[in-house]
């Protein structure tokens, strides 16, 4: 029941979030939201980081710190780049879609990269996932809607930053000893400086708009999107596991569809059904294997 509580409480602040990027972006650059985003966030993060005594690291030398700064612009900063200016192109409650079967490009690096030999399960739950993610962009592909196509191409490629980002954040938190919020906290400073170091590079600053629904948006993004959903994020971790935690993403297309069906005009059909229930059965049997292995070497 506890699970659940928090699930529900995660896709609920977790879904209005890619709806108010859109009314950030009627306003202010993409660069200039997500450098507001991040650095506003990265202050708040080391309040509370502060605040909960969590140590800084032992020690940072020249290595770690390029890694830190990598992690940053993979993951805070051409991450999100893409999938900010993707949602230009469709509409924001697609986008989570395909970061949600972000389990399916990582099984194939394992076997490519690592040459690790691939359990049956995974595979269908891989094949379940791709199905899932052609039925819900079944129009985009049939039409051949380049706009809405250009949109996807962004979000895969945001896939592979949060890819690289990701893997180093689980070597230096793991295998290097650094404290999650002391890291967390530093690369989304990396990532606001690096949307800095372009604004100033480019046209510079525009007047910061005086309207009310902007400010919302983005206390919203950074409040409660960026800082309290990775706090409940890291906390199901903790006490439930990566794979149950991993649900909260694989659910989340489906909460963020509902929120443009009330503010977008989505409309629902048969092949968004069916797409959202092949990525949610996908993820199940993926991450059905994963629970089977840990239990097995528990």
């Amino acid at each position: 029941m506890r699970f659940l509580t928090l699930l529900f409480t995660g896709l609920l602040l977790a879904s209005p979030g890619w709806y108010f990027i859109t009314i950030q972006l009627k306003y202010v650059s993409t660069i200039e939201s997500l450098f507001y985003r991040f650095i506003l966030a990265s202050l708040l993060l080391e309040i509370i980081r502060r605040f909960s005594n969590e140590p800084p690291p032992m020690q940072m030398n020249l290595r770690l710190w390029i890694l830190t700064l990598t992690q940053g612009v993979l993951l805070f900063g051409l991450n999100f780049w893409c999938v900010y200016e993707a949602s230009k192109q469709m509409i924001s409650g697609l986008i989570p879609a395909l970061p949600a079967i972000i389990f399916v490009p990582a099984l194939l690096i394992e076997c490519f990269i690592e040459q690790q030999k691939i359990p049956p399960i995974k595979i269908w739950g891989s094949a379940f996932a791709l199905l899932g993610i052609f039925f819900l962009f079944f129009h985009e592909i049939t039409t051949f809607d380049t706009a809405h196509l250009f949109g996807l191409m962004l979000v895969f490629f945001s896939i592979f930053f949060t890819l690289g980002g990701s893997e180093i954040a689980k070597h230096l938190t793991q295998a290097k000893k650094v404290p999650v919020l002391w890291l967390t906290s530093r690369t989304l400073l990396m990532g606001g400086l690096f949307f800095l170091m372009i604004i100033m590079a480019g046209p510079g600053f525009s007047i910061l708009p005086n309207e009310t629904e902007f400010f919302f948006s983005l206390v919203y993004v950074v409040v409660f999107v960026t800082c309290l959903l990775y706090f409940l994020h890291i906390y199901m971790v903790k006490n439930f596991g990566v794979s149950s935690a991993s649900f909260l993403w694989v659910l989340l297309p489906s909460t963020c569809l509902f929120v443009s069906t009330l503010f977008e005009g989505y409309v629902w059909t048969i092949m968004t059904t069916a797409g959202l229930l092949c990525i949610v059965v996908g993820a199940f049997l993926f991450h059905f294997q994963q629970m089977n292995l840990k239990q097995k070497l528990t």
